[in-house]
Formats: structure tokens, C-alpha cells, sequence
């Protein structure tokens, strides 16, 4: 229900609410497959309605499961981008699905959306974890060609963000990141140079007169 609502835009606080508290009185949440945990906590982190008690209680099953194996990457994601998105902190749900991506043989049925998502999870709720960030960065770049411009400003903002200076990671996205200079909007000019300045990583071929001028382009929409 909620998922549904919030997909068409939606927002139904009262309704949200009702749903949320019949959820937390439950004893147990071992009838939600994981498409259900994750389309109802990324429902209330798309409509902004809060409701601490029902994430608190989301993450707790999810940590106390013995493994994520029927977790799909959609899932994954959603998850991680839901709890940052809401401001909801829950370090070991964090800890639990970065081991569990670590893990795993491959990325190959990630998509770019969610491999932007979950970096940029991570980076938004602060939670360091190198191993899962160079596992994705490699996933990363063997896709790179596949982003759009807000995945490429929001992976090479989170990897400046957590301090994860993977240099051949940011010298990959040069090309890709230069190529879609006509599509960013003013927030994903400012966060690319400023990854790039805090990566100390020399891009001439992006940082030249097309980006600057695509900046004049748009100095009316920035703000100090």
C-alpha cells in the first residue's frame, strides 16, 4: 500500500502512520520477503513521513537474519538509501549489508543506479567501510560508460566524501564525467570539482573551457 502511494506521489500521513504502527506492534516481520522490507522503508524515505520505530525495527530483523543471500541488489540499495535519505542511524544494518556485498563473487547484476545509491548511502550516513568501497569501485569502473551524470557526481562525491581516494577510480571517470558536461545541473558541478579538488586528481580534459563556460552557463543558480 504504501509503496504504491508513494510511486504515484501521493503523500498520506495519517495512512503512513496507521500502517507503520500496525507493523511495529507485530511480533515478529517473518512473513516480509525482502521486497517488502525494502519497498516500505524507501515508501516513508520517498514521502518524507518519519516514523523512527518502524526503521528501528526494519533494521533489527534484517541484522538478526542469518545471511542476505535472497537480498537482490534493487533491494540492497534501496535499503542503505532509504535509512540515509530518512536520517534513520543504524550502524550494524550498514555494517551487515556492506560485509554482505564484500562478499559476493560479483557485482555484475548491479546496476549503475545502484551502485550510485549505495556509495552514496554510505557517504551520506558516514558510515566507513574501505572494503566495500573498493570491492564497488572496481564495479565502478568496468561500468563507467553506463552512468548518467548524477551517478558519476554522486560516486565521486561520496569516495571524496569518506576520504576513499581510489586514484584510479577518478582518473577512469575523467572521459565519462567530460562527456556529460552538458547534462549536470549546478549541485553536480560543484560536487565533481570539488571531488576532484579534495582527490588531487588532474582532469585538464574535463576541468577546461567547456566546463567553465557550462558554469558561467549556469552562475545564477549557485549559491556561496
Amino acid at each position: 500500500i504504501v509503496w504504491a502511494y508513494a510511486t504515484a506521489g501521493v503523500n498520506h500521513p495519517l495512512l503512513f502512520q496507521k500502517v507503520a504502527n500496525h507493523i511495529v506492534n507485530l511480533d515478529r516481520l517473518k512473513d516480509f520477503n525482502p521486497q517488502n522490507l525494502s519497498n516500505i522503508v524507501w515508501a516513508y524515505a520517498t514521502t518524507g513521513v518519519s516514523h523512527p520505530h518502524l526503521f528501528e525495527k526494519m533494521a533489527n530483523h534484517i541484522v538478526k537474519l542469518d545471511h542476505l543471500r535472497e537480498f537482490k541488489p534493487q533491494a540492497l540499495s534501496n535499503i542503505v538509501w532509504a535509512y540515509s535519505s530518512a536520517g534513520v542511524n543504524h550502524p550494524s544494518l550498514f555494517e551487515k549489508m556492506a560485509n554482505h556485498i564484500v562478499r559476493l563473487d560479483h557485482l555484475r547484476e548491479f546496476k549503475p543506479q545502484h551502485l550510485s545509491n549505495i556509495v552514496w548511502a554510505y557517504a551520506t550516513a558516514q558510515v566507513f567501510h574501505p572494503k566495500m568501497f573498493q570491492q564497488l569501485a572496481k564495479a565502478d569502473i568496468q561500468r563507467k560508460d553506463d552512468f548518467i551524470s548524477q551517478h558519476v557526481a554522486n560516486i565521486l562525491w561520496s569516495y571524496a566524501t569518506m576520504g576513499i581516494i581510489d586514484k584510479q577510480l577518478f582518473s577512469s571517470f575523467v572521459p565519462t564525467a567530460a562527456k556529460l558536461i552538458e547534462s549536470y545541473n549546478n549541485q553536480e558541478l560543484i560536487n565533481i570539482a570539488w571531488a576532484y579538488a579534495v582527490a588531487d586528481v588532474d582532469a585538464p580534459t574535463l576541468f577546461n573551457d567547456r566546463f567553465i563556460n557550462k558554469c558561467l552557463e549556469k552562475k545564477d543558480g549557485f549559491s556561496l
